[in-house]
């Protein structure tokens, strides 16, 4: 069994049939736009009131209806709310940009 299988990390099992160059490729791209389940935690209980934790998953739009309505409360107990959820949203988009970034090595000419 590989160590790149393991349930924990599913993004590492794409790397099982990548050459090692491709695989130093893959790390380097994928931490560069990988996301931290506690850094969005965070900035959602903390910060959620202005909708940090939406610009941080790369919900501009959102973020942006967050800060215009910060000013009533809602964004608070929304923030609050996807505290709960963002573990699930950091882990479903880093295995999305992993299978990107696989998907775009494994197609590059020559490798």
């Amino acid at each position: 069994m590989n160590t790149y299988d393991m349930g924990e990390f599913p993004e590492m099992a794409m790397m099982t049939d990548m050459t090692e160059q491709q695989r130093m490729m893959f790390l380097a791209q994928y931490h560069s736009v990988r996301k931290d389940v506690v850094v969005g935690v965070l900035l959602s209980a903390l910060l959620g009131h202005f909708g940090a934790h939406r610009f941080y998953m790369g919900e501009v739009g959102l973020g942006v209806v967050y800060l215009i309505f910060c000013w009533t409360g809602i964004p608070t107990i929304l923030g609050i709310i996807e505290a709960f959820l963002m573990p699930g949203r950091v882990r479903a988009y880093n295995y999305a940009q992993a299978s990107m970034l696989a998907q775009q090595i494994r197609s590059m000419p020559g490798r």
